[in-house]
């Protein structure tokens, strides 16, 4: 491995602003174009691109080699670009949806009932702690118990006790929702 590599890394690795730089400048143009074979629009692959960049520059001290720095940016820019597609499909199949249903005045009603309930839970889950916030949404996310334990450096029961005390909170505060939710179905 050449030494001018490994200070590079090094030096990354302790926060060098210089080292990211030259990271930067040596994968920025290949990482557009390859993100440009998933999506078309500039904003949304440069938005993807520095996405990538900012989540390398927060692991950086997880890298030890260059293949490693180059592996993980092409494989954020790739999961960052398929969640976008994913997403786009998803919004495409309800939009297709919404024009399918027209205007059935019940299918309307059933969709402001709809979004209101949405509102009221982000109202609930917004007045969460702000450590009950985080741990709930990042097993929304799809994280386990243990992988959220370890990004927080907390243990998993405490993991557990702030989905615990979410669940509680959200449960108590939303009963009564839930109970005309009953009475109209």
């Amino acid at each position: 491995m050449d030494t001018r590599e490994v200070d590079i890394i090094q030096e990354f690795a302790r926060g060098g602003e210089k080292a990211f730089r030259v990271l930067y400048d040596r994968y920025v143009v290949a990482l557009r174009y390859f993100a440009a074979k998933y999506v078309t629009d500039e904003d949304v692959i440069e938005d993807v691109v520095q996405d990538a960049f900012v989540a390398l520059w927060e692991k950086r001290m997880e890298f030890r080699v260059e293949n490693a720095v180059k592996a993980y940016l092409y494989k954020a820019v790739r999961h960052d670009c398929l969640n976008l597609l994913r997403h786009r499909q998803v919004e495409n199949k309800y939009a297709e949806r919404m024009i399918q249903e027209g205007d059935d005045s019940e299918s309307f009603l059933d969709q402001i009932l709809e979004s209101e309930i949405f509102q009221a839970l982000l109202s609930v889950f917004d007045e969460l702690s702000p450590a009950c916030k985080e741990v709930y949404q990042m097993s929304l996310d799809g994280n386990s118990h243990e992988e959220i334990a370890r990004k927080l450096n907390i243990s998993v029961n405490t993991v557990k006790k702030h989905k615990n005390n979410a669940n509680h909170y959200m449960k108590e505060r939303l009963k009564n929702v839930l109970s005309i939710l009953l009475w109209i179905s």
